[in-house]
């Protein structure tokens, strides 16, 4: 059995250990020991703190409801390019409107 002082110490995490913890970090339901952990941890260091907010963003990006419409030149140079990695893996047809699937 460990101290009682040494039952408030907050682990310190590495790097690697934080990302491995993201999931579950950013879980509503995340325990308490693991949030205090990650938070000590990013609060000295940019990268991860930099990587658990980007991941934070995306979640929010992925909750909205809003549809997000691209740029036509964006749209455009991205479906050029999943029909460039499709075609070498068989994938769907070259083009959607060929699916008769249009654009919205």
């Amino acid at each position: 059995m460990q101290p009682a002082s040494d039952q408030h110490t907050v682990k310190k995490l590495s790097c690697q250990e934080v990302l491995d913890q993201l999931a579950d970090y950013l879980d509503a339901d995340a325990q308490a020991e693991l949030v205090a952990q990650v938070d000590m941890h990013v609060g000295a260091c940019e990268h991860c703190r930099a990587e658990v907010d980007t991941l934070k963003r995306t979640i929010m990006i992925y909750r909205c409801d809003e549809r997000v419409v691209l740029p036509v030149h964006l749209d455009e140079r991205l479906q050029s390019a999943l029909r460039e990695a499709y075609a070498g893996q068989g994938g769907p047809p070259a083009d959607p409107a060929d699916s008769g699937e249009g654009k919205a």
